[in-house]
């Protein structure tokens, strides 16, 4: 039951088997299962519900691990190396320009941005924020080559929005 799929620099491709597997999966580029890695649970390398996967230009293997409130962190060969909880249901993320966007879903939607090395530059959620916009139901993320941040919402939003950089 695959939840999110990305594919790293050297063309491996990683796939988060997050509704009922709760592994992640990498093959090679021709489609070949290399290794899967992962068990239920809440400790590193364990997952709730893995909600999507990306992989950074060093390899780096970034999981929304959505019920466990973090982002779980590896090496392309699945070895655990961090996590970060100052999340709330991170549900997708997009790595743009050394920034990790991460739309988080639980209560009151919203999108935090963070450096790669696991700090927070700044987080709006639901209405927050003079001009940010409001969020109704935050599924996916993605940005553009302007900077621009698209959040795809479910539920009650049932839209794309946009949040230009100024």
């Amino acid at each position: 039951m695959p939840s999110g799929l990305a594919v790293a620099p050297n063309g491996e491709i990683f796939v988060s088997d997050g509704y009922g597997g709760h592994r992640v999966h990498k093959f090679s580029a021709s489609g070949k299962l290399l290794k899967s890695w992962g068990k239920q649970g809440s400790g590193p390398g364990e997952f709730a519900l893995l909600h999507n996967v990306w992989v950074g230009s060093r390899s780096r293997v970034f999981i929304c691990d959505r019920e466990n409130d973090r982002i779980q962190i590896f090496d392309d060969q699945g070895g655990f190396l961090e996590e970060w909880t100052d999340l709330w249901m991170p549900g997708d993320l997009w790595i743009r320009d050394e920034v990790v966007y991460v739309v988080e879903q639980g209560g009151s939607s919203g999108v935090s941005l963070w450096t790669l090395d696991g700090e927070m530059i700044t987080r709006w959620r639901g209405s927050e924020g003079a001009g940010k916009g409001t969020l109704l139901g935050g599924h996916g993320i993605c940005v553009d080559s302007d900077g621009s941040i698209y959040v795809t919402e479910i539920g009650q939003g049932q839209r794309v929005s946009k949040f230009v950089r100024v």
